[in-house]
């Protein structure tokens, strides 16, 4: 699963949903661990990494 297919199926702006995504990274070292700098976010439907994602940006 990608950030844009996240943002198709919440209905959200990707842009700012990214830059939500980049402040909670900088307050959250599991979100940190989750994402490495300058790689496409993706992860697994359904993983715990998907869950950490979804609880930051709704």
């Amino acid at each position: 699963m990608t950030l844009k297919d996240l943002c198709k199926e919440l209905k959200l702006d990707p842009r700012v949903t990214r830059m939500k995504l980049r402040e909670a990274v900088k307050n959250d070292p599991d979100l940190a661990a989750i994402h490495k700098p300058r790689t496409q976010l993706r992860w697994l439907e359904g993983s715990p990494e998907e869950k950490f994602i979804r609880k930051a940006v709704v």
